[in-house]
Order: structure tokens, then sequence, then C-alpha cells
């Protein structure tokens, strides 16, 4: 069986549950899986964080600036 096949499965078993637990924990699942931010370590989302902290405050460069710091660095 193909994964669309047994997608369309689920889908059908889905539209027929009224097992208010069953849908329940389906829910939690997907909420789960849905928002990326979970599986991100909290080292990384400090340093997301601090990023969105230093754009809000206007410290960024633009991409030109960025490739010619690389260029100077690694002497390209």
């Amino acid at each position: 069986m193909n994964i669309e096949t047994r997608k369309i499965n689920i889908i059908n078993w889905i539209s027929s549950l009224q097992e208010e637990d069953i849908l329940a924990k389906m829910e939690k699942i997907q909420k789960e899986k849905a928002d990326w931010w979970n599986t991100v370590n909290d080292e990384d989302k400090e340093a997301i964080n601090e990023g969105l902290e230093q754009l809000d405050k206007g410290e960024f460069l633009t991409r030109s600036q960025a490739r010619n710091k690389i260029k100077e660095k690694y002497d390209f």
C-alpha cells in the first residue's frame, strides 16, 4: 500500500471518529509536530531571539555588507 492510499484511509477513518479521547490525542500530536520551535534546542533559541532583538534595534548587515566582510575575512 503506497503512502497516498494510507493517508486516504486515515482521513476516512478520522472523518468517522466519534471518540473524543482519540481526537484529543490526535490534536496533541498535530500541535507538537506543527511547531518547529519545539524541536529547537535552548542554545539555538537564545541565538535566534538575540538575532531578532538585533533586527528590532536596526543592528544588521545588508547582504552586500555581509558578503564583503566574508571576502575580507577569508581573502577571496
